[in-house]
């Protein structure tokens, strides 16, 4: 017996709570999937007309793929009847054999997927990678011409390009991702896997942080409403009142994420929860902004439901880091000020005030202690986070 169905693969949750939309295909017992490269919440895929509620974009895209692969299954049930292979029946609904796929054609479809599930960073990332890695290695061949010897010579090509050990990692990492993607996807053979005997390198970074007087200058600041960087100003503020909040989730924050006087959201990288209590600063900073669909209101209605929203926000995030540098250097501090300092900066005041690494863990949405261990541990409970965000908060606002 065959079949091909649509469905969320519910055994492989991911942390924004959303469960990967796959095509499920059986043959004669042996099992296997397609990815579609989009991940939904239950409740928003109505598993009846296998359409993706309030997502017109998706849908065509799913209808398209479930035209397509249908009709490729049943010309090879119809072919091959009684003498069915799994392996074979997933290559047909493909329209490609394994050893057809180049690395590139590959990697600039599970790009295309992504833009679709609205994965802007990693659609930046995938870009990035995969315009960088192909000037220096052919990707126009398939996977199985990948050795671990292209490998190597990618990564000694990208150092003499004066990289450093961390921006190239990341660069091999993607590159790695990519691979693990194609064999699971029976692209090709877990044997042929070429990093298996690559060691990712990885060196520490030292953060930039301002020191406790930089900060305190920082908000002494009394910028007027009419400056061009007032605006800049107060998201530098907000981010460090915030617990080091992502510029791209600060600016994304909407009306519905305030409730009973606190801020709650997902950040968009990991899928983390934060309840944060509003305090009357952060309230009164909030109050300097005019809201729309968003809560600070620098977004446009257009460029939040654009195609290219990624590019916005990495223009925003430029202009908002050229102000704070101008800022920065007003104040005369030792390091250049961009929204990340802020996030640094807050964990090391925190850890100076004498706070745990724990809680300033817990306030930063980072995984506390042993990344095992950490898993079976309570969390703080948010008055505590509250009371050393409120501590933070009056060491670097009010006067001594």
């Amino acid at each position: 017996m065959a079949t091909l169905k649509l469905a969320l693969d519910t055994r492989r949750a991911k942390k924004d709570g959303t469960f990967p939309l796959v095509f499920k295909l059986s043959i004669n017992r042996e099992k296997t999937q397609i990815t579609t490269g989009i991940s939904v919440k239950p409740s928003e895929f109505n598993s009846e007309s296998n359409l993706i509620i309030g997502n017109p974009k998706a849908n065509e895209l799913l209808m398209n793929l479930d035209t397509q692969y249908r009709s490729r299954f049943y010309q090879y049930i119809i072919n091959h009847q009684g003498h069915e292979q799994l392996s074979e029946a997933k290559a047909c609904i493909l329209n490609k054999q394994p050893e057809e796929f180049t690395v590139a054609e590959y990697w600039e479809n599970l790009i295309g997927n992504m833009k679709i599930a609205g994965r802007d960073g990693g659609v930046k990332i995938y870009q990035q990678s995969l315009s960088t890695i192909r000037k220096e290695i052919n990707l126009d061949l398939p996977f199985s011409a990948l050795s671990y010897k292209d490998i190597m010579n990618l990564e000694t090509r990208l150092y003499k390009r004066g990289m450093s050990i961390n921006g190239c990692s990341v660069y091999l990492r993607t590159f790695r991702a990519v691979c693990n993607k194609a064999i699971n996807q029976d692209i090709v053979k877990l044997e042929w896997y070429p990093f298996r005997k690559h060691r990712m390198r990885k060196e520490k970074t030292v953060p930039r942080v301002m020191t406790m007087e930089e900060i305190k200058s920082f908000f002494a600041l009394n910028i007027p409403p009419t400056h061009p960087s007032y605006i800049y100003w107060n998201i530098g503020r907000l981010i460090f009142m915030l617990r080091g909040i992502n510029l791209r989730d600060l600016i994304l924050l909407k009306p519905e994420c305030m409730k009973n006087g606190r801020l709650i959201y997902r950040r968009a990288k990991t899928g983390k929860l934060y309840s944060i209590h509003v305090t009357p600063e952060i309230s009164s900073i909030l109050g300097t902004f005019t809201p729309n669909e968003t809560i600070l209101g620098l977004i446009t209605h257009a460029q939040l439901h654009s195609s290219f929203k990624i590019n916005h926000f990495q223009q925003f995030l430029k202009v908002t880091n050229k102000h704070l540098k101008k800022i920065g250097a007003f104040l005369e501090v030792n390091e250049p000020i961009s929204t990340y300092v802020f996030r640094y900066s807050y964990a090391n005041l925190a850890k100076q005030l004498g706070y745990s690494k724990d809680l300033i863990a817990e306030a930063l949405g980072h995984e506390y202690g042993n990344s095992v261990t950490g898993i079976y541990l309570e969390q703080f409970d948010n008055d505590v986070v509250d009371k050393m965000n409120q501590a933070l908060i009056d060491v670097v606002s009010k006067p001594e």
